[in-house]
């Protein structure tokens, strides 16, 4: 399993807190939008999603991560069983999660069963470019050191032993949650990030 133990120095004094914020300007929600952010760990992700002037919540299944927030309306939750109604939120967000968890297509399905129709899912997760020999050569140009160094190898080593999703296989994980991709970029450095954007089906009018 990945060592959290230093998630709040990685979100806050590295330069993981500029990809979030890039991620949250990806997400763009309309003001008053009610968003959950899936795995926030001390919620920076929310925090700076309600900025917009949406609702943010955050969820994430270690306590102690949460201990350390950053935003209000962080709850204790698993991503794979959520304690919402369905069709509740506008957008879901979740960054560098579903990468990790052994049934992805199972948290797809439960993260669109809360959004409502017309609504999105915002996806962060490390692309096919990251590994441990690509993170390693960026770290050696840009003279990164300290926590900067570790949280980006710490990351490509986790992709490596877990997944990294093309666009194509990222269509795929959508389409069998009953999402359409609507938009997949490349980020950090060379593409080490990939940000993708789903889409719930509006509801159609049944003929009468």
């Amino acid at each position: 399993m990945p060592d959290f133990s230093n998630f709040l120095e990685v979100q806050t004094r590295t330069p993981w807190g500029r990809t979030l914020a890039d991620f949250a300007d990806f997400c763009a929600p309309p003001p008053d939008s009610v968003i959950l952010d899936v795995g926030c760990g001390p919620g920076l992700l929310p925090l700076l999603l309600a900025q917009s002037g949406s609702r943010s919540l955050g969820v994430d299944l270690d306590f102690g991560l949460l201990a350390a927030r950053l935003a209000p309306n962080l709850a204790q939750a698993g991503a794979l069983r959520l304690p919402f109604p369905a069709e509740a939120f506008d957008l879901v967000t979740a960054s560098n999660v579903l990468f990790l968890l052994d049934d992805p297509a199972a948290a797809l399905r439960e993260w669109a069963r809360i959004l409502r129709p017309g609504g999105s899912l915002c996806l962060l997760n490390p692309s096919d470019c990251l590994s441990l020999a690509s993170a390693g050569t960026i770290a050696q140009e840009r003279k990164l050191d300290g926590a900067s160094r570790e949280s980006l190898l710490g990351w490509a080593r986790n992709a490596e032993e877990h997944a990294r999703w093309t666009e194509s296989e990222t269509g795929a994980l959508f389409a069998e949650a009953g999402l359409i991709l609507a938009e997949s970029v490349l980020r950090v450095g060379p593409g080490f990030a990939r940000f993708s954007r789903g889409r719930k089906p509006a509801a159609q009018a049944h003929p009468t």
